[in-house]
């Protein structure tokens, strides 16, 4: 496990509030909420933690599969658009690392296997872990395709 995004601290100095990003290789992409224990995720890949406020894929990564209404509506859109005026692909993990949100942690998840050759599938969850910030499923908006 690789943590990105803690600067060293010198004394006297506050830690900053943006979120931690912490980057695994696995089997599979679902995991289990640090906090309230289940699988992030159920069998058929909704959510279902209640601390679950992102989550992108990869293969699309301008398009999330869901968001709670914080990252939705004006930093998301915000980020897409810097990234379209200056001609850049999305970039999902300049996003995360720019967001200021206490308790919040990013997971980057690449899972590895082969078909036809190698192959790799990353995806992005972010999981509100502070206490006062748990959000009931109801306030998580799903992103269709």
């Amino acid at each position: 496990m690789r943590q990105v995004g803690i600067p060293e601290l010198k004394k006297g100095q506050a830690r900053q509030q943006s979120m931690q990003l912490i980057q695994l290789e696995r089997e599979d992409w679902n995991f289990f909420c640090p906090s309230k224990g289940p699988p992030v995720f159920n069998d058929t890949g909704g959510p279902s933690a209640s601390t679950m406020r992102g989550f992108w894929c990869h293969e699309v990564p301008d398009e999330p599969e869901l968001l709670c209404t914080d990252l939705q509506q004006a930093q998301w859109a915000d980020h897409l658009a810097i990234q379209d005026a200056a001609d850049e692909a999305v970039d999902v993990v300049a996003f995360l690392k720019s967001e200021e949100h206490p308790g919040w942690l990013a997971f980057e998840i690449t899972t590895c296997g082969f078909a036809c050759g190698p192959v790799s599938t990353t995806t992005w969850t972010v999981l509100g872990l502070s206490r006062t910030q748990l959000l009931p499923t109801s306030m998580v908006t799903h992103v269709m395709r």
